[in-house]
């Protein structure tokens, strides 16, 4: 079911499925097929250099995808920026597999690298454990792609399904 991302402009805002997005379809997983439910996440904060924002939203997913791809316990990445400010941005890294608190400490620096040319000042570098709920694990991300009601929740003048009812009233 799509989800409708809000922003202060109410132009921009659009509906999407969050496990079909552009970043998650270029950081597609190859997950192992033991421990689905169980990750470990590396997060990186940092902001960016000035007028390279946008440039590193769009070239990050597909940088990690293209490195990361055949590196055993690569499960797929997230590039999640500020509503607040353009230049904040995180990046995530999911690791599977028995030893995917290894692969991850193993993979940090090759992260860290591919995302030096975007980063102006690094504020906070974690490695987490993710927990995935199985049934989650076992869903197949809906094909939005040409699904018009996409469209509709992007269109303001549009009451949709993708509008909470309550909304008309607050």
């Amino acid at each position: 079911m799509p989800s409708t991302v809000r922003h202060s402009d109410p132009a921009n805002e659009v509906a999407f499925s969050f496990a079909n997005s552009s970043a998650m379809k270029s950081c597609s997983p190859k997950v192992s097929t033991t421990d689905n439910s169980q990750l470990t996440a590396l997060s990186i904060e940092f902001v960016t250099k000035p007028h390279e924002a946008h440039r590193a939203q769009l070239a990050i997913p597909s940088a990690l995808a293209g490195a990361l791809k055949e590196v055993t316990g690569f499960a797929g990445c997230l590039v999640m920026v500020s509503d607040q400010e353009a230049r904040l941005l995180t990046v995530v890294t999911l690791w599977s597999g028995k030893e995917r608190q290894r692969f991850c400490n193993e993979n940090l620096r090759w992260v860290r690298a591919l995302l030096a040319t975007y980063l102006d000042r690094c504020l906070r570098v974690q490695i987490l454990n993710a927990y995935l709920p199985p049934l989650a694990a076992s869903l197949s991300a809906p094909d939005v792609a040409g699904d018009s009601s996409v469209e509709d929740c992007a269109s303001p003048d549009k009451e949709t399904a993708c509008e909470p009812e309550a909304s008309k009233y607050i």
